[in-house]
């Protein structure tokens, strides 16, 4: 009998086991099918050679920003929007600010706890970093520096 009952635990743990997982994969597959999708559109429209890096951004639009190296050799990001056929918002990294110096921009003025995410992207066709954190009181918070000076562009604080 006990080892009915070990064959049947361990049946059901791994059941379990192969559920979450698959839960899981498939929960992640739409995310890596628009990853791949954007990067894809943009190296066939010729505004990049080879990606880096890819991120999803959702802001007034949702778009994917992919980094890579353009046809000149300059490190850029292309901000694929699934409305766009053609040629994509483009920003030299060069010609802006970095994803250091935004978050060391919140950094000096805001309290932070924890930081979540630091993500490029446009707001009102301006490119962006985004900022997002936690305060001290556990209160999350969004800061948005202008990508070509750093400057403040907006601040969702304590929600």
């Amino acid at each position: 009998m006990l080892n009915w009952v070990k064959f049947i635990s361990a049946f059901l743990f791994a059941l379990v086991t192969v559920i979450v997982i698959t839960v899981f994969y498939n929960a992640n597959k739409p995310i890596a099918t628009v990853k791949d999708t954007a990067a894809e559109a943009a190296i066939r429209s010729g505004q990049i050679m080879t990606v880096d890096a890819v991120q999803p951004y959702n802001g007034t639009d949702a778009l994917v920003t992919v980094f890579g190296v353009n046809p000149d050799g300059e490190k850029v990001a292309v901000f694929v929007n699934e409305r766009e056929e053609r040629k994509f918002q483009e920003v030299k990294l060069a010609d802006g600010v970095s994803k250091e110096t935004a978050l060391q921009t919140v950094l000096q003025e805001h309290k932070v706890a924890k930081v979540l995410h630091v993500l490029l992207g446009t707001e009102e066709n301006e490119p962006i970093w985004e900022v997002a954190f936690k305060n001290e009181s556990g209160k999350l918070n969004y800061v948005y520096i202008l990508f070509k000076d750093g400057e403040w562009s907006k601040r969702i604080l304590n929600l």
